[in-house]
């Protein structure tokens, strides 16, 4: 077992925990076996500048990444093939420049890569950048043998059609670009720009536009249709496009914008066009909306319990789910789901907060929804006004509702239309990402099971499973990849490889995982998802390929990290409660007798001794059924022989073995061991008080050594049970105190202390006296202060005298007092004193002569009870006159 992992585990189990006088394994914690500090080594790629865009192109094996000025072209090894110059123009390094054919002379401008897109169909390369209005180039990718390269490029520009007011080869804005490419015949661009007045003034890139790229490659179709963010909202209203995909039917842009251009506060929208339309009347806006409910999921380990509405995506990623998930958020394996990262924006604004949620939304219900908006905006049926919304698109408009069954008037349909819906999805982390922004997501369903890569904006990587069924959240691996440095949301796969960017840094991560190495027991190790491939190579867990010993993923042998009691006497049955992790691999105890040890599969032994395995009550104490949450742990509960064996009374091992039958996934076998167990051998030397009353009640101290070892203890007074109700330690001994019970008899009993089985017989008895009997109180006419005596026979039976007095409205305290064993007297004094209020008498007890008011009559109780004793008090009731 590896070294960190013992240290984990020894810090994690401090304290033991102990609740009432039962004592419970200590949870062993979910990070004491997980270390999230281990470094891998990945595959990395640095740039010259900070990386702006990724692209991977899966038939040539190429990856594409953009800086400022520059694109790479990387092998799947991240090594250089070559490389392309975008900028600056107006100067030798970008000779694709000269490709343009500009008006005017060529100002020298360096060029932000914003677009990086493959064509659908063809083998080509589109990059825009923000050079030159946003003009774009064809890169045409060529094969020779296994090597890709850059055959050609064209400069998507033709001066003929542009002009600084309408500028169809102007597609990139400085502010930011989303484009999705979709062959239709012919390449398609839909385009979605974040533009403001300065933008806007000359060579407008449009805020949504539809292009077709001309078959000539010199650029669009000076025809195009768009929509625009109105000139008054330009500099008010920003619309920031996060995502870009397209699904059969449509394209999706996914937005973070104002609710409304005269709201302060933020929310995120897909916006969906239809592909067989080029003309935007079937432009449609939805509001995505990612909660979480505290109220609904009161979970544990939150930072901050209260109900969140994640209100700015951070980035996004549309695919197929696994069956498990997909089962979970009402989908079938075969829907296309839009995974969302999104997090808690500041007030007012769209600067995210380090809280974060993981929504899923299956298309097939954001479809539903549009569609259904669309029928309450156009069906007659409807009734009220209901607004088109888009107004920083076009004028006011209300929905018509014209249509019905004897006119069909589909104009209706044919306007854009902002939807919105009171449906949200809740966050699939349940509020447990409140420390954390993530910035980055990408999804890959592996068997049955969705994986998502999750980024965060401290350079690290979480590798999660999107599961809403478990009250934690499933990491498989949590790892930096270098420099605390956001990971930008362009995320990319090639082959079984994702592509994260940090700064100026490409890391490659299988999907996989990075490795095993952060699993620190084999338990742990062997219980890692099959795809992760982890074995236990040695003291730690790796991948096959990566262990120079021997490399195993079929068996771990048990942890053994603590046991109760630490001692017991030396001839008691005793039970013990060991603790540990990898007691079983299955979800019970088989006790199978076979031929590798005459007690089965599982072997308990203290020192010399044997200590049987209680199955059943084994089961029954097991952290292991409680799944819903991270921290875990097992039991076994053996008890020990009683018989005499030669053992030492020097501390014992704890040695657990358990050898099961070979199967899958993976089975335990071997031992473990903790040293520590002590046996003692208990000894009673004393009884007090020495009597009581027949009736009981009596709290009798036993006195001895090593009273209090072992698991149970119990005390018997003539046979009878004789609750303990405390134990107490004192100047090396020990005391165990239980409440006499009744007896039938005046007689001298013996008292026995049974600790685990084994019975221990004090050399003192005790005596049992007559019951106490009350029959006078003198004077029955006092005053505060002043004394009384209370007159009866075998009052001295009882060891302590308490002597109390109660009247309807008051109780005074219990106050001991000593009889006269002579003369079967108790002397006692009235201390109370009453005090009038408004609708009562209120009554203090206090040692006081003084009376303050007179009260006429006050009832006398007495009790009889022994030191600390629980028994039910004798009452004795007669008026007495309380005189000033």
């Amino acid at each position: 077992m590896g070294t960190l992992f013992l240290l984990c585990l020894m810090l994690a189990l401090l304290p033991v925990r102990t609740f009432g006088n039962t004592w419970q394994c200590p949870r062993i914690p979910y990070n004491s076996t997980r270390d999230y500090t281990v470094q891998y080594n990945l595959p990395t790629f640095t740039a010259e500048g900070d990386i702006q865009n990724i692209v991977t192109y899966e038939p040539a094996g190429a990856i594409f990444v953009a800086i400022r000025n520059k694109i790479y072209m990387l092998n799947s090894t991240l090594a250089i093939l070559s490389t392309i110059a975008t900028g600056p123009w107006g100067s030798g390094q970008c000779k694709i420049c000269a490709k343009c054919q500009l008006k005017g002379p060529m100002e020298f401008e360096d060029t932000d890569n914003k677009v990086l897109v493959m064509d659908p169909f063809e083998p080509w390369l589109y990059s825009c950048g923000s050079s030159q209005h946003g003009v774009c180039f064809l890169h045409e990718i060529e094969m020779q043998g296994n090597i890709a390269f850059i055959k050609e490029t064209k400069c998507l520009y033709s001066a003929q059609f542009n002009k600084p007011s309408e500028c169809p080869d102007c597609i990139a804005s400085a502010l930011g670009t989303r484009t999705v490419v979709v062959d239709k015949g012919a390449s398609y661009f839909y385009v979605a720009s974040t533009i403001n007045r300065s933008i806007a003034e000359t060579y407008n890139p449009k805020s949504v536009s539809i292009r077709r790229l001309k078959s000539t490659t010199d650029g669009f179709d000076h025809s195009f249709h768009y929509l625009t963010v109105l000139p008054e909202y330009q500099d008010t209203y920003p619309i920031d496009y996060v995502y870009s995909f397209n699904d059969q039917h449509f394209v999706y842009f996914l937005t973070v914008q104002r609710e409304t251009p005269n709201s302060r506060s933020y929310h995120t929208r897909i916006v969906r066009l239809s592909i067989e339309d080029n003309d935007l009347q079937k432009y449609r806006e939805l509001n995505l909306d990612c909660r979480f409910e505290y109220k609904r999921r009161r979970k544990r380990g939150l930072v901050n319990p209260r109900d969140v509405a994640f209100n700015v995506l951070q980035a996004a990623h549309a695919t197929k789910p696994g069956s498990k998930l997909a089962q979970e958020i009402s989908a079938s394996e075969t829907d296309l789901v839009l995974f969302g990262v999104f997090a808690e924006s500041h007030v007012e604004s769209m600067m995210p907060q380090k809280n974060s949620a993981v929504c899923a939304f299956p298309m097939s219900m954001i479809n539903k929804a549009i569609e259904d908006g669309m029928n309450k905006c156009c069906s007659s049926s409807i009734h009220g006004k209901m607004l088109r919304g888009l107004v920083f698109y076009q004028d006011t408009e209300y929905c018509p509702h014209n249509v019905n069954s004897s006119v069909v008037d589909t104009s209706c349909w044919k306007k854009p239309t902002m939807i919105t819906t009171d449906g949200y999805r809740l966050d699939l982390f349940n509020g447990r990402m409140a420390a954390v922004l993530l910035t980055s997501i990408y999804v890959t369903a592996i068997g049955d099971v969705t994986v998502a890569h999750l980024g965060t904006s401290e350079g690290r990587v979480m590798q999660v499973v999107l599961q809403r069924s478990v009250a934690y959240t499933i990491t498989l691996a949590n790892f930096s990849l270098g420099e605390r440095l956001p990971v930008l949301r362009e995320v990319d796969r090639l082959k079984d490889s994702l592509f994260f960017v940090t700064g100026n840094k490409v890391s490659q991560v299988s999907v996989t995982g990075p490795g095993c190495r952060h699993l620190l027991s084999c338990l742990r190790c062997l219980k890692a998802e099959k795809f992760m491939q982890c074995g236990w190579c040695g003291n730690s867990c790796t991948r096959q390929e990566e262990c120079k010993t021997l490399w195993n993923n079929e068996s771990c042998p048990p942890v053994l990290t603590d046991f109760h009691p630490k001692n017991a006497p030396l001839h008691g049955s005793t039970k013990v409660t060991l603790c540990g992790m990898g007691f079983q691999s299955r979800p019970f105890f088989s006790g199978v007798v076979d031929s590798l040890t005459p007690l089965g599969d599982y072997r308990v032994t203290v020192g010399r001794k044997n200590c049987t395995v209680l199955f059943e009550e084994s089961l029954a104490n097991r952290y292991s059924q409680m799944t819903t949450w991270k921290d875990s742990g097992e039991v076994i509960v053996c008890t020990l022989d009683p018989q005499e064996k030669e053992v030492d009374l020097e501390p014992q091992r704890v040695e657990v073995t358990i050898m099961e039958k070979k199967q899958t996934p993976f089975y335990i076998n071997g031992s473990s061991v903790r040293d520590g167990f002590v046996f003692v051998l208990p000894n009673v030397t004393s009884v007090h008080p020495a009597y009581g009353p027949q009736a009981g009640g009596t709290e009798i101290f036993i006195w001895g050594r090593n009273l209090l070892v072992g698991a149970t203890r119990k005390v018997m007074v003539n046979g009878l049970d004789c609750p303990v109700v405390k134990q107490r330690e004192s100047q090396g001994e020990e005391a165990i105190i239980c409440t006499s019970p009744a007896s039938d008899n005046i007689t001298r009993a013996s008292v026995t202390v049974v600790i685990d089985e084994e019975q221990f017989l004090s050399p003192q008895h005790f005596w049992y006296r007559k019951d106490p009997q009350v029959y006078r109180i003198s004077p029955d006419c006092s005053y505060e202060g002043s004394n009384i005596s209370i007159f009866g026979t075998s009052l001295d039976s009882v060891y302590y005298t308490k002597v109390q007095f109660e009247s309807p409205t008051v109780q005074t305290e219990a106050k001991v007092s000593i009889p006269d064993r002579k003369r079967d007297v108790i002397k006692c004094g009235i201390l109370c004193q009453t005090e009038a209020t408004e609708s009562h008498l209120n009554t203090h007890c206090q040692k006081t002569a003084q009376m303050r008011r007179m009260v006429p009559k006050i009832s006398l109780s007495w009790i009889l009870a022994h030191f600390l004793g629980k028994r039910t008090p004798q009452v004795w009731s007669k008026p007495i006159m309380l005189l000033l």
